[in-house]
């Protein structure tokens, strides 16, 4: 997009470069409002679509959704906006590489935090059959949930606990 500009004359090419600058930009920022990835399931059981900020703006369950325990499910759904995120990324990166230059120490900086793409299909069937866990004892807390204190039966309670 460099305009012609007139030997000599340092006004007209800061004005040309800024206009080219200018171009740039517009085109960049509607690269990034427009990035948007859509992923499916190969069997058509999950499809989820993230936005530019990598945000998940739809997610949909085909009829084969269904057929999953809810363990593979989640799992798939997870695998799933990951790519998704990937892709978004990966489009964010491309926007801003026309704008600071395909090899650029900017350019750099940026693919060093964009996640390492996956090889192949999600692969759910090694999700679906989770081994087998036996319930957590009464005595141990459940993932996620706080340590609590066990309550002192009656006869310690000395009533300092209760503060009315």
């Amino acid at each position: 997009m460099t305009q012609s500009v007139p030997d000599g004359d340092p006004l007209a090419a800061f004005g040309a470069e800024l206009a080219e600058i200018r171009a740039k930009a517009a085109a960049t920022q509607e690269k990034l409002r427009s990035a948007v990835a859509s992923v499916r399931s190969p069997d058509g059981a999950v499809s989820v679509t993230v936005g530019p900020s990598g945000v998940l703006q739809d997610l949909r369950f085909g009829p084969r959704a269904y057929e999953r325990p809810p363990q593979a499910l989640s799992g798939l759904v997870m695998q799933l906006i990951g790519r998704a995120q990937q892709q978004v990324s990966a489009q964010v990166a491309d926007a801003f590489g026309g704008m600071v230059g395909e090899n650029s120490a900017a350019r750099e900086l940026l693919d060093e935090f964009l996640p390492e793409p996956e090889a192949g299909p999600p692969q759910p069937a090694a999700e679906e059959r989770p081994p087998h866990q036996p319930p957590p004892s009464p005595q141990q807390p459940q993932h996620g949930q706080p340590r609590r204190r066990p309550r002192p039966t009656p006869e310690e309670d000395d009533g300092e606990s209760n503060p009315w």
